[in-house]
């Protein structure tokens, strides 16, 4: 199942070591106001597809900032007893909709009067 979110992502990376590729995203996260056992920031890592250094260079955005990204949920066997649990890998990220730049106005300043 492929999901879209924005996240704020601080940085990304990838390898490619006997013939496998892959890479992951760092992303930061805003605790909850409501709990009282956290305070400021999160950081967590999701993996991603190879590509996506390339897909966040073309995109033309200075890190940090909030993407928007296609994310697969996908099951993995992890821990000591090798439990299922569902993982988030990225498969695609890009500017969120309607993050263009600011339109540009004619408008020409006053001068100042003395």
């Amino acid at each position: 199942m492929i999901n879209t979110i924005v996240a704020r992502v601080s940085g990304a990376s990838r390898y490619e070591f006997d013939g496998r590729k892959g890479g992951k995203l760092s992303v930061i996260n805003e605790v909850d106001a409501d709990n009282d056992n956290q305070v400021g920031m999160q950081c967590s890592d999701m993996s991603a597809d190879f590509s996506i250094v390339d897909q966040i260079r073309n995109a033309g955005v200075e890190l940090p900032c909030n993407l928007e990204l296609d994310i697969e949920l996908r099951m993995v066997r992890a821990g000591q007893n090798k439990q299922q649990t569902t993982s988030m890998h990225v498969i695609a990220a890009r500017r969120p909709k309607g993050a263009g730049s600011a339109p540009s106005s004619n408008a020409k300043p006053e001068s100042a009067k003395a």
